[in-house]
């Protein structure tokens, strides 16, 4: 009796303990769109604006994504086959920049976007 407590207990606290993680990766996400909010409007003071795409193996970056990038001062960003854990940070830079895109060009833009770019939605 005194071990089914016990294992009572521990599943008790580990159960405790993964909720408080996933509380806090819900603040951290917040903090993560705070953080590509500022670094968005510090690229775009400096020209430098990156959409950044999921990879692979072999570039995702084409002779159209180049011309996308010449037309709309845009780079691209490849992650290749090392992709980010948490995806966020960059799905909400890449929201900026197609807000950014959409108010400067209207929706002309969209015909060429690379489809991989994160928090892309046709």
């Amino acid at each position: 009796m005194k071990k089914i407590k016990l294992i009572y207990f521990i599943i008790i606290l580990i159960s405790s303990f993964s909720y408080s993680q996933q509380k806090e990766q819900r603040g951290c996400t917040k903090h993560l769109v705070i953080s590509a909010k500022m670094n968005f409007e510090d690229d775009l003071k400096n020209n430098s604006i990156l959409i950044y795409l999921k990879g692979g193996i072999v570039s995702v970056i084409t002779k159209e994504d180049q011309k996308f990038e010449k037309l709309y001062s845009i780079k691209y960003h490849d992650f290749g086959c090392a992709m980010p854990e948490d995806p966020t940070y960059y799905e909400s830079y890449n929201h900026f920049a197609f807000e950014y895109l959409k108010e400067k060009h209207g929706n002309d833009w969209k015909k060429m976007i690379n489809k991989n770019a994160f928090g892309w939605k046709d």
